[in-house]
């Protein structure tokens, strides 16, 4: 069975499909001027949807991806500068929480979004850890604490070089500096050896710090709890992650206390033009 199906009727040939797949493994055939997959290119297939995406009238489709089952894209989806620079500028990482649970299903309609995140040769090799019940978040930051505090008395140079003995004395005080009272706390991992994985979780987190902004929701990454769960036999076990896998990034997510009404200043880019 052909990895691609055409609609004779509907194709026009415009060769658009063979022009943008990645790997090149589509042609038009001269004769029927339809779009064929090359000798190796069923085996070669990484199922980007690329072909069936640029077809402007559905004629193409994958073995497992038919067009009519892909959502038409409006021809407004694009956000305009306008919108999207201030936007991406008034995103703030978000420290301090209302003591208020978000819905599961935003949480997992932003997995959704994330999943769409791009990765190498599509391999889509995200997969998420979400700790939604607050005491299981509190608890995750408390044996971040204690892999802290083991750091510390080996005179580990992580501990010194990240301060630690800071955030324990902090969080002796009351003071949460891992989880700061969020309500959830999302993680991604995948298979250790996968090498594109580090850059993929990493890629999907920031599409779901963006979708939860949109949301209206406040979000951060967990940076202690991602090193910890990684470094700690207790907070792997809390995770629920194997000894296989990695965490590759760590995200608080909840309802922000208080809104922003400016965008503060940065650094002016470094940007040396070759």
């Amino acid at each position: 069975m052909s990895s691609i199906t055409v609609n004779k009727d509907k194709c026009g040939g415009d060769g658009k499909c063979a022009v943008v797949c990645p790997l090149q493994i589509l042609k038009i055939d001269r004769v029927s001027r339809l779009p064929v997959m090359i000798e190796w290119g069923e085996k070669a297939c990484i199922k980007c949807g690329h072909c069936v995406a640029v077809c402007p009238s559905g004629a193409l489709s994958l073995a497992d991806m038919p067009a009519a089952s892909c959502p038409t894209l409006r021809s407004d989806w694009r956000v305009g500068p306008e919108r999207i620079e201030p936007f991406l500028k008034g995103r703030r990482s978000i420290r301090v929480y209302k003591d208020e649970a978000v819905e599961k299903q935003t949480i997992e309609k932003l997995i959704d979004i994330a999943s769409y995140a791009p990765s190498g040769i599509n391999r889509q090799p995200v997969c998420w850890a979400v700790l939604y019940d607050t005491q299981k978040v509190r608890q995750m930051a408390e044996l971040t604490i204690e892999w802290m505090r083991s750091l510390v008395k080996s005179a580990s140079p992580l501990a010194a070089a990240l301060h630690m003995e800071n955030i324990i004395k902090a969080w002796d005080e009351g003071h949460d500096w891992i989880c700061r009272g969020a309500p959830h706390l999302i993680l991604t991992y995948s298979l250790k050896d996968d090498m594109t994985a580090p850059q993929a979780c990493t890629i999907a987190l920031t599409y779901m710090e963006l979708a939860a902004a949109s949301y209206g929701l406040g979000a951060c990454w967990a940076g202690y709890v991602h090193m910890a769960v990684n470094m700690s036999d207790d907070a792997r076990r809390l995770a629920g992650l194997s000894k296989r896998t990695s965490c590759f990034g760590a995200m608080l997510i909840g309802h922000s206390k208080f809104d922003y009404h400016r965008i503060p200043l940065r650094n002016k880019p470094h940007a040396t033009w070759r």
